[in-house]
Order: structure tokens, then sequence, then C-alpha cells
């Protein structure tokens, strides 16, 4: 006798395979046998027992059916076919492998999506569950980024391992403290790796203060992780043991709220122990703020206009408390770096800056801006009127008009005058898949702005498809300014047009192509010769550019291959040069490595040193960096070089590193160094420079102050016992640890029963109790005024519970679909009160009502047509902390009309 099927099977978790066993009689008598196969956990047989009846030299062939369990780990496993006489002797025996391939399946969710804290000291406890849906056992590690003081964040690891099909619960905890409190509401994420490093999920859990005396803070400005303290002092000393570049500097910023007022200090000094120099004060000022006015004194520093300011004056600002308004700064600086240096100077006088500003807000979409500027410095006077208005639906069109107009006199000649003018337009246009986008700007040679004698216009207009884009640009640059004073005649030229074609493709998942052709001509004044004498030379460039992005699939990887090349020349200077680089970077988690060879022209200013142009320019460029975190991120350490060899400018090597370290957690260290050192034709320097230094976090004294009407909500929760609503110290209690929402925002009230929610916009708020087990009417408040006070009383609670049902009435009722969901129980008291609560989904209800008697019905407009009730209960009691079943609600269904005939003979 013999038995042969398949040797080996390969199979996956919940298929279905089949086997064909072939039997042979190779006797010369008749058999009568059973077929019996074995198999392990995990594997199911149809047919595991079957008899078989062969003649002599008979062959049969028997089909197997077995299923593959989702329980089954992977690996390898025997499945046994025995063929065995009537006495259970073996005659004949086959073993297929069965060999199931590793499936890999873990998953993250969090047990608990919402937890609340309100005290400092308690435990804010996370807890996640990790389950493992494949066929193997795994090892993973998981995360849990608890937000930290001053913007940055802890992380906590945990271990577990998990055999096939099985969970485990991860649960991490921190100690809730005062910072943690102050974030009204944060996120803490878990996440997990496998054991090779690979990302499989993460959750998140909202964390919210829920403490009973706190201030509002607007939730559309609430940062999850509030960033740094603004509040700090810190004293740091550089190169101190050098002979003259040593010093010392002290930097401190300090705010003040007293009731609506709001002030603070910053100061920034910089002393030089081995030189004679007086200590320099920068970015020292004081900033006092009261609702909508405030003011700044002291060092000023602004690039919001159309020239920088930069020095030590005044400057006052308004700004209006709604939407709508008008916003006005104005001020007047004198340029001086340091603020303690006399006014009255005998030597070369720096000038003086006076402006205003306006932001006039028109609608959520336009606004109208406008500044005018009086500046003198030594060697012109001038002054700017600025208009301009900018439209944006917030959507798919934006753009903005700008017109200036400036005049400029020479110092030096007051008859030397010249008028200037200055005009902006910027649009942008998204349609379809379509984006247009153009920025232009002009202003004559003697405009006074930041800007003077320049000329742009930039223009693009790309378009995306499911998997590439393309996008055509052109760019007009030009530089012209024109300096009035007769002694500084000198002005500088340059001009350039760029076209550009580009495209981005993506190739696959994690990989990227972007190609770009570009053709572009320059003019620029440059100094040639001996003599550096000053010549027009006009430069030429066309290029193709292709770059490649590829990252890993796990993330930890990303590599990036630029290579250009292409054609330049200086028009009537030299011959056509081919040019062209290479570019690399590979990027793994906190470590960089980049680097970079040109060879030949680009750009016109690459090829000018020393008086002539030189077209066989070469460099070579490196840069790596390195971030390294220890001591579960308290200690953060950046290093990072970077080298240089350029055939027209020399060679270069700079190294730095800086280090910082949370070592308490107000308290930081932190230190740098870096050395540079640089060569040319014979020429070398190199110098060294370290710092280190301590912060410490300060306090900000009293609330933070706000630009709008506001109040407080200040609530008196207790405990009625007799159920008047009236508190009696003898008889109530004030009502500790309970949970009260206004308008949505939970709070838990404290021991005294007391909750306070402060710095409240004037406005209408619902407040409601959060609690089953005891009652409070909701009420509604309308806050217009400094305080406003609610006493909250709470009654104690019983529960009744019961269900509907359908009943039949009769063979001939309206066919329905018995829908028993969402139907309202009404609960009502003897004075009139109503509660209403609905059925689920299997007609059950549970009431939380306060002590009393109720009558309690079902709302008869939510039943379906042709439905009703007769049922309702009278005096129902409810009870303290008590459960009560209520009987069934009996719904029944109208019979039809039915007309009956009756037929018959008459005598």
């Amino acid at each position: 006798m013999s038995i042969e099927t398949d040797s080996v099977i390969a199979a996956a978790n919940g298929e279905m395979r089949s086997l064909m066993a072939r039997v042979e009689n190779g006797t010369n008598k008749a058999q009568d046998l059973r077929l019996i196969v074995q198999t392990g956990d995990g594997v199911r047989l149809l047919n595991s027992d079957a008899v078989v009846k062969l003649e002599p030299g008979e062959t049969q062939f028997i089909p197997l059916k077995i299923f593959i369990e989702k329980s089954l780990p992977a690996g390898s496993s025997i499945i046994s076919l025995q063929l065995r006489d009537s006495s259970a002797h073996v005659v004949a025996h086959w073993g297929t492998t069965l060999t199931i391939a590793p499936k890999r399946q873990l998953r993250l969710s969090a047990d608990v999506t919402q937890v609340l804290i309100y005290r400092a000291g308690d435990s804010l406890n996370i807890s996640a569950r990790v389950f493992n849906g494949g066929n193997q056992t795994e090892e993973a590690d998981i995360f849990a980024s608890f937000p930290q003081y001053a913007g940055s964040e802890i992380t906590l690891r945990k271990k577990v391992i998990l055999a096939p099909f099985t969970s485990q619960k991860v649960e991490f905890s921190r100690i809730v403290d005062r910072d943690l409190l102050r974030m009204e509401i944060f996120t803490v994420n878990v996440a997990g790796t496998n054991a090779n490093k690979e990302f499989f999920g993460n959750a998140t859990v909202t964390v919210q203060n829920a403490l009973g005396n706190r201030r509002f803070i607007d939730p559309l400005q609430n940062n999850v992780y509030r960033g740094s303290n603004a509040n700090r002092i810190a004293w740091s000393t550089s190169n101190p043991f050098e002979e003259f570049s040593a010093s010392h500097n002290v930097d401190l910023r300090s705010e003040i709220n007293v009731g609506n007022t709001k002030a603070t200090v910053n100061l920034n000094g910089t002393y030089w122990p081995n030189l004679d120099t007086p200590v320099m004060f920068q970015n020292t000022w004081l900033k006092i703020e009261n609702k909508s006015l405030g003011m700044q004194l002291g060092n000023l520093n602004g690039s919001d206009m159309e020239i920088t300011l930069n020095g030590r004056g005044a400057q006052f600002f308004y700004t209006p408390q709604n939407e709508k308004g008008t916003a006005i700064t104005a001020g007047v600086v004198e340029k001086s770096y340091n603020i303690f240096d006399p006014f009255q100077l005998s030597y070369f006088p720096r000038g003086y800056s006076a402006f205003a500003k306006t932001v006039h807000q028109i609608t959520a979409r336009e606004k109208l801006d406008g500044e005018v500027i009086w500046d003198t410095d030594p060697f012109q006077k001038s002054f700017i009127v600025k208009g301009g208005y900018s439209f944006s639906n917030q959507k798919n069109t934006v753009y903005d008009i700008d017109l200036a107009y400036g005049q400029t006199r020479a110092v030096s000649n007051p008859e030397v005058m010249e008028p200037s003018l200055a005009a902006g337009f910027n649009y942008r246009k998204n349609w379809d898949k379509f984006t247009f986008s153009s920025a232009n700007y002009y202003s004559t040679g003697y405009y006074p702005g930041i800007r003077r004698g320049s000329a742009v216009s930039e223009q693009r207009v790309s378009r995306s498809y499911d998997k590439f884009s393309v996008y055509g640009a052109y760019g007009f640059n030009r530089y012209n300014p024109q300096n009035i004073e007769p002694l500084f005649r000198f002005n500088s030229f340059s001009e350039r047009h760029r076209a550009e074609l580009g495209a981005n493709f993506t190739v696959a998942k994690r990989f990227n192509v972007n190609v770009i052709s570009q053709i572009s001509t320059e003019e620029s004044d440059v100094f040639l010769g001996d003599n550096f004498t000053r010549s027009l030379v006009s430069f030429n460039s066309a290029s193709l550019t292709a770059t490649l992005n590829y990252n890993t699939e796990d993330q930890k990887n990303r590599f990036t291959l630029t290579h250009a090349q292409g054609l330049s020349l200086y028009r009537n200077i030299s011959e056509p040069q081919h040019i062209y680089s290479y570019q690399a970077s590979w990027q793994h988690r906190n470590l960089t490595l980049s680097g970079n060879y040109q060879y030949g022209n680009f750009l016109l200013y690459e090829g000018n040193r020393n008086g002539a142009l030189n077209t066989d320019s070469e460099k070579f460029s490196a840069v790596t960096s390195y971030r390294l975190t220890l001591l579960n991120n308290k200690l953060n350490l950046n290093l990072s070089a970077f080298a240089n060899v350029d055939s027209q400018n020399g060679e270069s090597f700079a190294l730095s590193s800086n280090l910082d370290y949370q070592m308490l957690r107000t308290t930081r260290l932190f230190g740098s160094y870096s050395y540079n050192k640089f060569s040319r034709s014979g020429f070398g320097s190199a110098n060294s420079y370290y710092q280190l230094g301590i912060s410490q976090d300060l306090p900000t004294i009293g609330d933070e102050t706000v630009k709008y009407k506001n109040g407080t909500i200040r609530i008196f929760t207790f405990f009625d016992h007799n159920n008047n609503g009236t508190y009696e110290p003898g008889t109530d209690k004030p009502a500790n640890g309970v949970k009260v929402k206004i308008n949505n925002i939970l709070f838990i009230s404290g021991d005294d029963g007391y909750i306070k929610y402060r710095k409240l916009p004037y406005g209408e708020y619902a407040i409601k109790s959060n609690e089953n087990e005891w009652y409070s009417e909701n009420q509604k408040i309308d806050l217009k005024q400094k305080e406003e006070f609610i006493a909250l009383p709470l009654v104690k609670t019983g529960v009744l519970k019961g269900r509907i049902r359908y009943e039949k009435t009769s063979k001939f009722q309206y066919e329905v679909q018995e829908h028993v969901a969402g139907i309202p129980v009404i609960f009502r008291t003897a004075a009139g009160k109503t509660f209403t609560f609905y059925t689920n989904a299997l007609g059950e209800y549970n009431a939380y009502l306060p002590v009393g008697q109720y009558h309690v019905s079902l709302e008869n407009q939510a039943f379906q047509k042709n439905v009703y009730t007769e049922s309702s209960f009278d005096e129902i009691k409810v009870e303290a902390a008590t459960t009560t079943n209520l009987e069934d609600f009996i719904l029944k269904v109208r019979e039809k009309k039915v007309e009956i005939k009756r037929f018959g003979s008459s005598d």
C-alpha cells in the first residue's frame, strides 16, 4: 500500500488550500482502509477521516481541503496522512510540510483619547494598547512625547514583546506641574517602531487643564506647545582669556502686568574688559501697552517700512480692538546703536528719522496702508509719502498696489534737489490647476527708499497634473541707483534678463525628478585693468539642470543629486565656455553631508577677480553637520564643518559647534565654539571664537493683559441637600471636585466649591454641570461687567431605566418596521418641569434625574404613522443613588379597516 501527495505547500493565514492524495493498492487482495489526516493547532481539515476501499492494483485520488486559521503562527508544520486497516495498524503514511509566510501587522491605539488635569503634583497617566495582528512574535519600542517647558519635549520609551495575535497595554506617566497646567490644552503623541526601527503607527491623547481658577485663552490662537518663555535673564562670556576680543554680555527680558497695563523691559549690554570702550547697550527698550494704546522708548528696529529704522528714540502706536479700524504707528529715531551715547556730539552727526504709518482694514478682504518718513544722514535729507491697497479673498486671488513719492536734497548743497517715484504691483491667481504670479516694482534713481533705482518684473505660470507639474517664468532685474551728494557720484549699474522652463516628475512613491532649462543675459559695471577702470560688461549663459530626490521608506535617509551644464561667455571678451556643476547631499536622521563642484561661470560676478575676467574658474565645497540629543532631550549638541576651495577667491575652512543643556526646569547652560581659516596667494588668517553662558527663565508678573473688553465669571457650586436652591451652611456643603462646563470649556471646582474664569470677552455664556450623579439647572449669563457671580446648586440624582417594545394587536394591523431608536421619553414633575431622554438602538433608555416624583410618557409625535401607545406611568419616585426599572412601554399598531360581506340565499 502507498499514499502520496504534495511534499510542500505554502499558504497564508485565512486561506483555503486543496490537496489531492493518491492511494494505490499494490497487493493482490482487496483492502478496506481508513484515511486519517492529522495536523497541529491552527489548521482545520474539512474531511479529516475518509473510508478507502480498493481492489487489487486499484488507484484512487482523494481530495482534501484544509483551512489555515488566522491564529496559526508563521513557520513550518507537518500534515500527516495515514492509511490504517481494520485493526488500526498504519499500513502507509505521508508527511506534507506546510509553510506559513511571516506576516507583520502591528497596530497602536490610545486607550483614552482625552485626559483631564487640574492639580499640580497629580500624576498624568497616558495609556495605549499595542496589537500584534501578525503571525510572528514582535518586539516593539513605544515612545510617548510629552510637551516640556520652554517649547521642547521629553520622550519616554518602553519596550514590549508580543506573541502572535495578542495585545498589550503600555502606560506612561508624568507628574503634573504648573507649566503643564499653564499650557491649557496640549497633545501627547504615542508612536511605535518595530524591531527594524520602522514606524508602524501613532496615537494622540488630548490633555486638557480643568483647573477651577484660570484665565481665558483664545482657542484659535492657543499654541499646543507654547514656545520658549520670553522672560529671562542670561549672562555669557566670549573669548574670556583673549587680550582684545574678550567680552561679557547680559540679556534681560521681563513682563509686568497690572490691570490692563502691560510693561515689557528688554536690556542687552556688552562690556569689553580689556578695551577702553564703554558698555554698549543695544536692543534695550521699555514698552508700555494699555488696551489699544502703547509706546516704546529706547532702541527701535523696524524693517517693514520703505527705509530701515535702526537707532534710539520713541515710538507710539494705536491698535484697534475690533477687526475693522485703523492701526497707527508714529515715532522718531536718532541713528545711534548705543542707547546711552550722549546726544550732543562734537564729531560727525549720525542723522535722524521721523515716521508715521497707518493700516486701515476696510473689510476682511481689503485694507489700505500708508506711511510718511522724514530721514536725514550725513549726506542727504529726504522724505517719502507712500500709499497702498491690498486684496485677498483667502481662496485664490491676492494682489496689492503701492505708490510712493520721494524727495532728496544734498546736505553739502541744499540747492541740489531731486524728486522721485516708486510703484509696485503684485498679483497671484489660482484657477483650476493653473497658478499665475506676478511681482513688479519700479523706483527712480534718486528714490530714498531701500530699493532705490530698482526695476523688477518676475512672471511665473505653472500647471499641475496628477504625477507631474510644469512651469514657465521670466525675470527682469535692473539696479541703477543715483547719489545726490556731489562728493560721492559713483553709481553702480546692473541688469539681468532670465527665462526658465521647468518640470517636476514623480517617478515613484518616494522618487521625483526636477528639470530646469534657463537662459539669461547680464550687464553690469565691472572694474577692469591695472587701474580698475569701470567698464560695462555683458554676460550670456544657457544651462540645463536636473535634480533627483529620493527618500527611503522609513524616512530616515534622503538623497539629492543635482547636475547642471551649459554654455556661458563674456560678450566681445571671451569665446563660449562649457560650464557644469555637480551637487550631492545625503541626510540620515541627524547627519547631513553635502558636496558641490563647479567649473566655469554661471553668473557674471563669478569670473571677476583683481581687475580681470576669467572663464575657467573652478571651485569645490563640502559641508557636514550632525545633531546629537542626549539625557532625554536635555542635552543638545550641534556640530558642523565647512571647506571651500576656489580658484578665484582662495581656500577657507570653518568648524563650529554649539551646546545647550537644560540643567533645571527653568535654567539652561549654553556654549559654542567656532574656528575659521582662510588663505589666498600667500596670505592667510585664522581665528577662534568661543562662548559660555547661563540663562534663567523668569516668571511673568500678573495676568497677561488683553486688548478686548473682558470680565470674570465666578461660580459657587454646592450640594443642595434640602433641595431648596439656597446655600445653607448648616445643611449644604461646598461641592469640591465637581465638573462644570462654561461654553464647553471644562472646569473642576476647588475645595471651596468655587470656579473662576478670568479675562473672558464680553458676551453670552452657557453654564451647565457635567455630573451624572448630581443635577443642576443649565444657566445662561450675559457678561457685561468686570465680574458676574452665579450660585450653582447640585441636587442628588437617581436613575430610571426602561425600554420600549412593539406588541402585535391583530392579524389585520398595518405593516410597519419596528423602529425603537431615538424616541423621546418625557419625565415631568408636578411643577411642570420636563426632562427628555432618548432611546438607543435597542429601545432602552437611562435617565439621570433629580430626586422627586415624575410622570413618565413618550413623545407621540416621534412615532411612525399608525403607531400609538396607551402606556404612561404616574408618581414614579426617583431616590438618591438608586436605579429603578420601569415597566416596558408598549407600542401598538392600528388595525386596517376591513369591510366584511356575507353571501347567502333567501328563503
